[in-house]
Parts: C-alpha cells; sequence; structure tokens
C-alpha cells in the first residue's frame, strides 16, 4: 500500500531518520515504538506527507508522492489518508458534527451527504449524543472519538495516529484502544500508530521499535 523507501531526515546537525525502509500492509495495525526524541512523530509526519525527506521516497500504489505538486498532494492526504493526533485538533468554533464533516466537505462532497456520512460515524463510535456540541462541551475521550470519526469520513486508504490516547485517563486509553481494533475487524481499516502505551502497541500485528533514527526491530 505505502512503502517509505531509504527516508533520511535531518534538522540542521540532527539526524533525525537514517536511511529508513518500511512498508504498510493493507488491513493491518502497526505500531511504531521507540523513546523521545526517536524520530517516530517525523517519520509519521513523512509517511503522510505532512513533511518531506531530504532523501528517499515515499510511495504509494507504485507512484512517488514526494513528485506531485503541492495541490494533487493535498487531494491525495484528503482522499486516502486519515490522521489522528493527541491532541485531537478539532476546530473550537465547529460542532462535532461539523467537524467530522469538514474532510468530506473539501473533497467537494455534498453537505447532505458529507454531514450524513459524519453523523454515520459518530453513531458508529457511541457518539449521536454529542452531534452539536463543540470541542469545549466534549471530554477528552469524546473528542479523540470524533477526531477518529473525522480521520474514517473519507474512507482512507491508512489512517495514521500520533500517541491517540497520550492525553487521555485510563479508561479512555482503552476504549480508544478498543475502537481502533474494532475498525480494523469491522471495515478492514489499516492503521498506523506513533504511541508509547505498552497496550495500545498490544494491540498491533507488527511493531517496529526505532531508536536514535534506525529501525531496530519489528515482528508480525
Amino acid at each position: 500500500m505505502l512503502e517509505l523507501r531509504n527516508i533520511s531526515k535531518s534538522y540542521g546537525p540532527i539526524q533525525v531518520l537514517n536511511d529508513i525502509t518500511l512498508s504498510f500492509n493493507p488491513g493491518e495495525i502497526l505500531s511504531i515504538v521507540g523513546p523521545s526524541g526517536a524520530g517516530k512523530t517525523t517519520l509519521l509526519q513523512i509517511a503522510g506527507t505532512l513533511d518531506k525527506p531530504d532523501s528517499g521516497e515515499v510511495v504509494f500504489d507504485g507512484k512517488n508522492l514526494l513528485k506531485l505538486k503541492d495541490r494533487k498532494l493535498s487531494k491525495f492526504r484528503n482522499e486516502k489518508l486519515g490522521f489522528i493526533f493527541q491532541f485531537h485538533q478539532l476546530l473550537p468554533e465547529f460542532s462535532a458534527l461539523e467537524n467530522v464533516a469538514l474532510p468530506a466537505l473539501i473533497a467537494g462532497k455534498r453537505k447532505r451527504d458529507a454531514f450524513s456520512e459524519a453523523k454515520r460515524w459518530l453513531d458508529e463510535l457511541g457518539m449521536a449524543h454529542r452531534l452539536d456540541h463543540k470541542p469545549s462541551e466534549l471530554s477528552g475521550g469524546e473528542k479523540q472519538r470524533a477526531a477518529i470519526a473525522r480521520a474514517l469520513i473519507n474512507r482512507p486508504s491508512l489512517v495514521l495516529a500520533d500517541e491517540p490516547t497520550g492525553s487521555l485517563d485510563s479508561r479512555n486509553r482503552d476504549e480508544i484502544k478498543e475502537i481502533i481494533s474494532r475498525l480494523r475487524s469491522d471495515y478492514g481499516q489499516t492503521f498506523v500508530i506513533v504511541t508509547h502505551d505498552p497496550e495500545m502497541a498490544q494491540i498491533a500485528d507488527r511493531r517496529v521499535t526505532i531508536i536514535d533514527g534506525v529501525i531496530q526491530s519489528g515482528f508480525s
């Protein structure tokens, strides 16, 4: 599905990633673990085309995404990738329903269809009673559920999650972990998860450890 080929990245004199090659497979949950500063988030951002490497290729279905112009790259991200961040990144002036519908509207879907799909995903994630609530009126777990629904609304090939349980208490961490497992089981959704949470890492089919910008181990 998506391949990183010989990815290297530096910030000034600091080598963050060093010749990383990694493939993401359809229908799997892949976790990326390692100490702080190891390069995990940078790797995820490059995989999501939010950042560019100094060298290497990001290949999707045989096409090097780094060669796409900005507009085509933005269209690819909107249609093929979903993003979940540690701090949800919901827009504060919009309701949960509006936040979730936004990527579909950007993709050019009719307003009625976008909001219908947003409602369906929020219902799926136990948020039917919170559709019209703004982020300030939601709990931490509810915000992250809305963020997951937003990531899924365009039915992306791949969801990239950066510490999705990092800001949550233990109960909400367990709920988000169960939601991700269920979405893979029910819909065949592919997830790549950067995490420090051992329990989140355990739901993965495959785990990759990065230390000092180099892949140390992986298993299936």
